[in-house]
C-alpha cells in the first residue's frame, strides 16, 4: 500500500552529497517508485538509492535510473537557457531575479538532482511591461518564462527593492547570475510550497537543502520579519522538514509545536497527489449528478487540503480546526467558477 511516510523515508537526506543509509526496503521503495517520478523526486531517489543494500526490482530500477540520467541532461539545456535569457533581459535594461529552479538545484550535490521547469524570474514593477515585451519577441518565446509569482506579491508583501538589495549574483558558466539572498531564498520557498498544499515533496528537499546550507551569517530576523503570522508558517514549514525529512535545524529558532493537521497533511497529499486547485464544478462532474459514487469521487479531488486552505484564507497555522478553511475555500472557488460561467446557475 502507498504511504506517504515510505515517500519521506525514501527522501530523506536524499539532498546530502552522502545521504544517510536507507531505513526502508527495496521493495517499499519500488512501491513509491510511480509516485517520486510523477512528482519530479525520481532522480533523488535515485541518489539516493545509492546506500541500499538491496537491489532494486528491474522495472523500478530502470525507470528511476532513467529519470536521473534524463534530468541530467535536462538540467545542461536548462542551466544554459537560464544563462541565455539573463543576457536577453539585460540587453533591454532589466535586471532579473532568479527564483527556484536552479536557484534550488545548485545547493544539491549534483546538477539534475533537482529538475527545473520554467524559469522563474522576479523583476522591478517598473520593468515588468518592458520584460514582458522581449519575452514575447518571436525569437524569445521558446523560453518558458513565469513572471508572476504570489508567493511574494501576495504572501510575502517584501518590496522589490528589499528583495534586489540582499540579493547575490552567482557564476552560471560564464554569466552572472541574480539570485535571492538565503534568508530570502528560505522563506520563499516555505511560501510557495504551502501556497501549493505540500502537494510535492520535492519542495521539501529543496527547503531542506537551503536550511542545510545557510551561510554563518545567515539572518533569521532578515528571514522571519515582523508579521508574526508569516513567520509562523515559515518555521512551521522548517519543522516539516526537518520531522519528515530530518533536516538539521542548527540554530533555526523553531519553538512552537507543529499543529497535527500539518504533517498529516502533507502526508496525505504524498500518498494521493492530486493538482492542485482544481475547479470545484466543471463540465466533466456535472455529468455525473444521478452517479453518486462517481460524484463522490470527483468532489473528493477538489476538496481544498488544510494547508491551501488555510494559506488562501490567510489564516493562522495553530491547533484549530481546519474545516471552516476548507469550506470557505470551496465557497469561494464555486462562486468564481459560476460567474465565469453564468449558464451553470442552471445546473
Amino acid at each position: 500500500m502507498l504511504s506517504g511516510r515510505t515517500v519521506a523515508a525514501a527522501l530523506a537526506g536524499a539532498w546530502r552529497r552522502s545521504p544517510p543509509q536507507l531505513e526502508i526496503t527495496a521493495k517499499q521503495v519500488a512501491t513509491i517508485a510511480p509516485l517520486l517520478l510523477a512528482s519530479g523526486a525520481g532522480a533523488l531517489c535515485w541518489w539516493r538509492l545509492r546506500y541500499c543494500s538491496e537491489q532494486l526490482p528491474s522495472i523500478a530500477q530502470e525507470q528511476l535510473q532513467k529519470a536521473y540520467r534524463y534530468c541530467a541532461i535536462h538540467a545542461a539545456m536548462h542551466e544554459r537557457q537560464v544563462a541565455e535569457i539573463f543576457r536577453v533581459l539585460r540587453s533591454a535594461g532589466v535586471e532579473p531575479m532568479l527564483l527556484k529552479g536552479w536557484a534550488a538545484g545548485r545547493l544539491y550535490p549534483e546538477a539534475g538532482l533537482r529538475p527545473s521547469g520554467d524559469i522563474d524570474l522576479v523583476v522591478a514593477p517598473q520593468e515588468y511591461e518592458a520584460a514582458r515585451g522581449v519575452l514575447n519577441r518571436p525569437e524569445n518565446r521558446g523560453y518558458w518564462v513565469d513572471l508572476d509569482h504570489d508567493e511574494i506579491t501576495r504572501f510575502d508583501r517584501r518590496s522589490f527593492e528589499d528583495l534586489y538589495n540582499r540579493s547575490e549574483l552567482v557564476k552560471l558558466g560564464d554569466t552572472e547570475v541574480r539570485i535571492f539572498g538565503p534568508e530570502d531564498h528560505l522563506r520563499i520557498l516555505c511560501l510557495h510550497l504551502l501556497k501549493h498544499g505540500a502537494c510535492r515533496p520535492l519542495w521539501l528537499c529543496d527547503i531542506a537543502a537551503a536550511l542545510e546550507s545557510r551561510p554563518p551569517s545567515f539572518d533569521w530576523d532578515r528571514c522571519l520579519g515582523r508579521n508574526k503570522r508569516r513567520a509562523q508558517r515559515v518555521l512551521c514549514t522548517i519543522a516539516l522538514a526537518n520531522r519528515l525529512l530530518g533536516a538539521h535545524l542548527g540554530d533555526a529558532p523553531v519553538t512552537e509545536d507543529v499543529p497535527a493537521w500539518l504533517p498529516a497533511s502533507v502526508l496525505k497529499q504524498w500518498k494521493a497527489p492530486y493538482p492542485p486547485n482544481l475547479p470545484l464544478i466543471s463540465t466533466d462532474i456535472s455529468r455525473h449528478w444521478r452517479e453518486p459514487a462517481v460524484l463522490l469521487e470527483h468532489l473528493g479531488k477538489r476538496w481544498p487540503n488544510p494547508i491551501q486552505a488555510t494559506m488562501d484564507a490567510d489564516g493562522d497555522f495553530d491547533k484549530a480546526p481546519r474545516l471552516p478553511f476548507q469550506i470557505r475555500n470551496c465557497f469561494a472557488r464555486g462562486m468564481r467558477l459560476l460567474q465565469q460561467f453564468p449558464d451553470m446557475q442552471r445546473i
